[in-house]
């Protein structure tokens, strides 16, 4: 009698044990996917929303995983390194003199990790000037990957500026005093567009000895103090209302409905410093195998042409970093203004240089002592 009553109750607790089963199991039978996040810590537009479609239903088939992502525009070069350090990001997309800048150190702080390049099989097809660079290698292995490139360019209203300008200079013309705007918080880029209307080349540029004296600190308090306005961020439609000169990070103004109807990207003849963008993969990850492959994926869906060609570059006015992309990208443009200025600023690119700390330190203050200059009453405007 008792073994019968013992045989009932396994078997009423199996019954109950696969009743709860299929009431959490989806109405096929089959196990609900996983669900995760990935958050990004991005520069605004490099995460488009029909490419995360595309990606998340990607995410599902291949790992069974309902992935959702969670995105953070940068505003500011310290974000990164903020958000790695207070465990808030998976992904961040820092410029390329970021990483192994002294202030950081994201290649050896612990902060981020390795990539792992057979996740990543497209970042073969990058231009060669891209490829394993030191400033992405840390221990021959990959912390960095480009996504995305483009110039600190010089762009001007043809409504109102009737030449193309030539050079940087144009930025201390009399007739355009309040009327042009720069970066908030890039200062150093500030420097070095002083420095090269004053006709210093690079490598000088990015060395404050090679530079330092009244001369570059006349230029720089007047792009301070009489800038109408300050970006920051990606430069937004909104902020060129009413201004004859900006500086931009695109290579090409989008249609964008109308929004920047004519403005134009200008070539100085002194060169245009350079940036590139690049993926890092966050500490966060490194006991979360799975969601950092899907990192490792999301990186390498980024490099298909596709993806950089039309829904990043043609978007924002930015370059590819693949060979085929950007091949494409600038044949998309033959025998047109634009095709002629995406081909020139390639040839007179300037990379940023990592800088030293105390050629770092000197060039934020004398951009600080700039911002001293601007008047009281101004101090706020556009900022």
């Amino acid at each position: 009698m008792n073994l019968k009553r013992c045989v009932a109750a396994v078997g009423a607790v199996l019954c109950l044990v696969m009743c709860c089963g299929s009431a959490f199991a989806g109405r096929d039978g089959v196990e609900p996917p996983e669900q995760m996040t990935l958050r990004l810590l991005i520069w605004d537009g490099y995460a488009p929303k029909t490419v995360r479609d595309t990606f998340v239903r990607h995410v599902r088939e291949t790992y069974g995983v309902d992935l959702a992502f969670s995105i953070t525009y940068a505003s500011n070069p310290d974000d990164f390194f903020d958000a790695l350090r207070n465990d808030k990001v998976d992904l961040i997309s820092p410029a390329h003199n970021l990483p192994k800048d002294f202030r950081y150190n994201l290649t050896t702080n612990g902060l981020t990790l390795p990539i792992r390049l057979e996740n990543i099989p497209n970042y073969t097809h990058l231009v060669p000037e891209l490829y394993r660079q030191p400033w992405a290698m840390e221990g021959g292995e990959v912390y960095a990957v480009p996504v995305v490139q483009g110039p600190y360019a010089l762009a001007y209203n043809t409504a109102l500026v009737r030449e193309e300008p030539t050079s940087w200079q144009v930025f201390w013309d009399p007739s355009w005093k309040r009327k042009f705007m720069v970066h908030k918080d890039y200062y150093e880029l500030n420097v070095y567009i002083s420095a090269l209307a004053l006709g210093h080349r690079s490598p000088d540029i990015f060395r404050f000895d090679a530079i330092k004296g009244r001369p570059l600190e006349e230029k720089i308090d007047y792009l301070a103090a009489e800038s109408a306005s300050f970006w920051q961020g990606f430069d937004k439609p909104e902020n060129y209302r009413g201004l004859a000169l900006s500086t931009t990070w695109r290579c090409m103004f989008p249609t964008a409905d109308g929004a920047f109807d004519g403005w134009r990207i200008a070539v100085p003849q002194e060169g245009t410093p350079w940036w590139v963008d690049a993926m890092l993969v966050s500490h966060t990850l490194k006991e979360k195998p799975l969601l950092r492959r899907i990192a490792e994926a999301w990186i390498n869906y980024l490099l298909t042409d596709e993806v950089q060609t039309r829904s990043i570059a043609m978007e924002l006015g930015t370059y590819p970093v693949t060979r085929k992309g950007l091949s494409d990208y600038v044949a998309s443009l033959p025998d047109t203004a634009s095709g002629d200025t995406l081909r020139l600023l390639l040839k007179k690119r300037i990379p940023w240089q990592i800088l030293e700390i105390r050629d770092r330190n000197a060039f934020k203050f004398l951009w600080s002592e700039a911002m001293k200059t601007r008047p009281s009453e101004r101090a706020g405007e556009g900022r």
